[in-house]
Order: C-alpha cells, then sequence, then structure tokens
C-alpha cells in the first residue's frame, strides 16, 4: 500500500511538471501518462528518469533528476533508449522505456534530436 502511495505521489509531481514544460511534446503527452500503467515506485522513478532523457526541456530535465536524487550523468545511464536504438534494448524496464517513447514521443520526435539535447546538456 505504501508503494502504491509512493507512485503516486511522484507520478503526479512528474506529471505537474510535465504539463508546465516548455517542450510542447512532453507538455501535450502528459495526457497520455494513465495508459502508461506504471505498477510500481521502481517504475515511477523510471519513468522520470526517461522524460528526463527525452525532453529538450532543460529545466523539467534537472528537476527530475533533483525529484529523483540523482546526477543527470547517472540518471542518463539509467535509460537504455537515450544510448541504444529500441530494439537493441533489454532489461527490467526496457518495455517501459518503449512504451514511454512510444505513447508520449515516437513520431512527433527524432532519436537524433534527443541526442543533439543530451550532447547540449554534455551528458553524452
Amino acid at each position: 500500500m505504501e508503494d502504491t502511495t509512493e507512485l503516486q505521489r511522484i507520478t503526479r509531481l512528474i506529471v505537474d511538471a510535465m504539463h508546465i514544460s516548455t517542450d510542447r511534446v512532453t507538455a501535450a503527452g502528459a495526457a497520455n501518462v494513465a495508459a502508461l500503467k506504471l505498477e510500481n515506485f521502481a517504475q515511477g522513478i523510471h519513468f522520470a528518469r526517461c522524460i528526463a532523457a527525452f525532453t529538450t526541456d532543460d529545466t523539467l530535465a534537472n528537476d527530475l533528476a533533483e525529484i529523483v536524487g540523482e546526477s543527470p550523468k547517472f540518471l542518463l545511464s539509467k535509460v537504455l533508449l537515450a544510448n541504444f536504438a529500441p530494439e537493441q534494448c533489454t532489461g527490467e524496464h526496457a518495455d517501459l522505456e518503449k512504451r514511454i517513447w512510444t505513447s508520449i514521443y515516437a513520431g512527433r520526435r527524432e532519436r537524433s534530436r534527443v541526442q543533439k539535447t543530451l550532447g547540449r546538456r554534455s551528458l553524452i
């Protein structure tokens, strides 16, 4: 029960931050978060990591890193899709990353744009 409460709390924080993002794709994608069906607090934390990695909003990325208590570089190292093509991603949160990418970003943003943003932030 406590895990569910914490998941709801962190998801609410992330969605609220997404709504006010200067990245229009991320802001619009906030409406799709419920469809992700996050199951536990660990997925909530990873959701924050993914949004921080995929958004072009530097302030949002920094805020999410602060929410999860990780440095931006460490946070990024946990997001496989930021470093590898989707078909190369396997592991505990690979499916979640693919669902986030598909429901919030796919079709509206290319991987190259995300890579440029991460390069600008000096994270890759």
